[in-house]
């Protein structure tokens, strides 16, 4: 009877770990956030060279942002496995405020946070978040300045796995 009280518990444990591992894979980065270079980020753009790669620049403060961010969450959900990868670069001055806004959103993919943000934002043009770069095989393909809508970012990472020229914004401003 003790043997089979042992066996029933560690089977109960080991579900319990198992559901945890389960419902845990999709659970934010947050606990991840790194401060990073503008040197760095251009060698984790690298490093993913055969993906494409968007890069976002936004802050918790920003107001456009907050809504930006949980949209772009979403694509990163639909086009993680089709070899493109969403990186989100906080211009934040503290870490605790990007992690808890990650977690209170549930953003997944991958966060850093700009160790200089007066540095990043001379080497990326940072004028105006958010702001997404799109890069191929390493190498800047687009920039889109403000709010760009869900539909709208779909298109210009297809025209990046397409090769084709990204479409320009519905608001008349022309793609850069």
């Amino acid at each position: 009877r003790r043997i089979m009280s042992i066996v029933c518990h560690f089977r109960n444990v080991l579900f319990l770990a198992l559901f945890a591992m389960i419902s845990l894979s999709d659970v934010s980065y947050a606990k991840d956030i790194k401060d990073i270079t503008s040197t760095d980020l251009k060698e984790v753009i690298r490093s993913n060279k055969d993906k494409i790669v968007a890069v976002t620049f936004w802050a918790t403060w920003c107001k456009v942002c907050q809504e930006h961010l949980p949209e772009l969450n979403t694509i990163y959900g639909k086009y993680k496995d089709k070899n493109v990868e969403i990186i989100g670069v906080s211009l934040d001055d503290k870490g605790k405020e990007v992690k808890d806004f990650m977690e209170k959103k549930g953003i997944a993919f991958p966060m850093l946070r700009a160790k200089d943000k007066e540095e990043m934002s001379y080497v990326y043009n940072v004028k105006k978040i958010p702001l997404i770069y799109y890069y191929k095989n390493g190498e800047l393909e687009h920039i889109e300045e403000g709010y760009t809508d869900s539909k709208h970012i779909e298109e210009d990472l297809r025209s990046c796995l397409e090769g084709s020229k990204p479409p320009s914004k519905d608001t008349g401003i022309p793609s850069k």
